[in-house]
């Protein structure tokens, strides 16, 4: 059994089902538990507005508190950091003396970089570092196809899944958790503290019910409440998954992908399998990212299609954005997106498709702009979703 390891906390932010965190809890004496902060998921972009929103941060702010708060019920703690995590989870790993150092697997371009930037310094103290991909219901090897042989399109993909689709059962939360005898917890984040100024979240009383809270804690009496109600609220949707708000939760990992399957799973209702399927295409995203990593990004897409000029105007643009557009629903729908940090399936494809179809305005800009403001802003979903409205996608 290993003396120490540092858990490093990314998009993972919970106790219940998490592989890698109970890996780490079983293989080592004691556990330093740490979230870091990095300021530069809260720099503004190149059209002006935050990479992640005073809005998107709070949520984020929320999810940290209450994993602090669960981890000190069980005799731990979470160290709390603001700066590049891969500087200081080595700093922590070198000064704590630890073995190795535990997380999640990411995949997204920049993820990575960091992972292979935090592993090269690892290897200078001779620590070692174990990923542990747990963003979808089930491994990539368990795929009845390598990963370069994901098929182009979802329905393909879940037409040779649904068959074969093996789901394990969650995993317990920790007993206990051991931390070193010294150690510096570190305060809670503010918004001040990441650069930003409280008075960007601006929500008018009629609005203040549309915001969620961050946290496991949440998350799992949200679940709760959506299964008993299953599905009423969303008889008229055509995306269970997201109008379920769920996705809130998911995006930051305060729920795992199993532990929501297997809830919906043991309802006895015919609009399961439609919630199950929105499961699945989520699981499908992430696996066209892994496949085709950067070129997601770009505004020839996962296709390639260097065939369309997307306009790179400002203007239209800053219309859009500011709900100043021609079309009163579309002005609406970016207002409370604004101004909440969540519209429904159909609110985001109504606007989407304005920016694209209609202003025929570079569709990166819009994913950006969903990126800051959508508290369920997960990379691959929203830019898979991106790709496929503007043409240039795997659907």
């Amino acid at each position: 059994m290993a003396q120490r390891i540092v858990y490093w906390f990314r998009n993972d932010l919970r106790l219940n089902d998490n592989e890698a965190f109970l890996s780490a809890t079983l293989t080592a004496k004691e556990i330093v538990p740490v979230y870091v902060f990095d300021p530069r998921l809260f720099n503004n972009t190149k059209l002006g507005f935050r990479r992640t929103s005073a809005l998107r941060a709070q949520f984020l702010i929320d999810c940290v508190t209450d994993l602090r708060n669960r981890l000190r019920e069980k005799g731990g703690d979470l160290l709390i950091r603001v700066g590049d995590p891969e500087k200081i989870v080595a700093q922590l790993a070198e000064m704590y003396q630890a073995e190795y150092v535990y997380t999640s697997k990411e995949i997204a371009p920049e993820e990575t970089r960091i992972e292979s930037s935090l592993s090269k310094q690892l290897k200078v103290s001779n620590i070692d570092i174990k990923l542990f991909w747990m963003n979808t219901l089930s491994q990539v090897t368990d795929l009845p196809f390598p990963i370069s042989k994901l098929p182009l399109g979802f329905n393909v993909f879940h037409d040779e899944v649904k068959s074969n689709l093996k789901v394990k059962q969650p995993l317990p939360e920790p007993d206990q958790i051991t931390l070193p005898q010294e150690y510096e917890a570190g305060t809670i984040v503010s918004l001040p503290m990441l650069g930003i100024d409280p008075l960007e979240i601006s929500v008018r009383s009629s609005q203040a019910e549309s915001l969620h809270k961050g946290g496991e804690t949440e998350a799992m009496s949200a679940l709760k409440n959506y299964i008993h109600a299953f599905p009423t609220q969303d008889e008229n949707s055509d995306d269970l998954l997201t109008d379920s708000a769920l996705t809130n939760w998911l995006s930051v990992g305060n729920l795992s992908s199993r532990t929501v399957y297997h809830a919906i799973s043991d309802i006895r209702n015919t609009d399961r399998d439609g919630f199950l399927k929105n499961m699945l295409e989520r699981d499908y995203f992430n696996w066209t990212l892994l496949r085709y990593g950067p070129r997601m990004f770009k505004p020839s897409g996962v296709l390639h299609n260097f065939h369309h000029k997307w306009l790179n105007d400002k203007a239209l643009f800053n219309k859009w954005e500011k709900g100043q557009t021609d079309d009163n629903e579309v002005n609406a729908i970016m207002n409370k997106i604004a101004a909440t940090g969540s519209i429904s399936a159909s609110e985001r494809l109504k606007a989407a498709n304005y920016l694209i179809q209609h202003d025929q305005v570079n569709w990166t800009w819009g994913a950006m702009y969903f990126e800051s403001f959508l508290t369920d802003y997960n990379v691959s979903v929203n830019w898979g979703k991106w790709n496929n409205l503007a043409g240039v996608g795997a659907n």
